[in-house]
């Protein structure tokens, strides 16, 4: 990052650190204080598979899961980010990337909380295609989509997993394929983080 940003301070900070507090899905925090634009995939080497952003009046703060399956957090004081248009799915599959790393952690509490948030949207997407196959959006009577409404918990029936959240979001992916056919589900930064945190075994 420091090559890619000459002149600017780059500093690392959180759990990179100490040595003690790192584990497999520790992502790394670094800050950044440059008045300049940051290309962030420029200074991070990689595509970036799935990002949150946030921004005040001096600072912007970026979120990232690299198709590589490294977590970067950027703290940017001056000059502007530059960031790739979103993916169509980014919410989800940045939901999908924390609740992969909480259950590889043994946090089931909040891992199936995010994990059934994307069930929801997995919902969402079914009572999209019931209104679409129905032609109406009210319905009185149950459809041939409510037979399908079970199928959604079949992720999370059995042992909680970093592979739990990959089936989550994966199924949300069919679901809304069924939808929009023009969408395809992209897990590759998923699966490389799974990877990753579990390094190499089954997650």
């Amino acid at each position: 990052m420091r090559a890619a940003l000459p002149g600017a301070e780059v500093t690392v900070h959180g759990s990179a650190t100490d040595p003690a507090a790192l584990d497999p899905w520790s992502d790394l925090d670094v800050r950044i204080v440059l008045d300049a634009p940051v290309d962030v995939e420029a200074v991070l080497g990689a595509p970036i598979w799935a990002f949150q952003h946030s921004l005040t009046e001096s600072r912007a703060v970026v979120r990232t899961v690299l198709v590589d399956g490294r977590a970067v957090d950027l703290s940017v004081d001056g000059g502007p980010v530059v960031l790739p248009e979103p993916a169509p799915d980014a919410a989800i599959r940045f939901d999908a990337a924390l609740a992969a790393a909480r259950f590889g952690r043994g946090s089931e509490l909040i891992g199936l909380h995010l994990t059934l948030g994307i069930v929801r949207e997995t919902l969402v997407q079914g009572m999209l295609l019931a209104d679409r196959r129905e032609g109406t959006d009210h319905h009185r009577f149950a459809t041939a989509q409510d037979a399908r409404a079970r199928e959604t918990l079949a992720v999370v029936d059995g042992t909680l997993s970093p592979r739990t959240a990959l089936a989550a979001y994966m199924q949300y992916g069919r679901w809304r394929r069924e939808l929009d056919p023009s969408y395809r589900p992209d897990g590759t930064g998923l699966e490389a983080l799974i990877r990753r945190g579990t390094d190499g075994r089954d997650g």
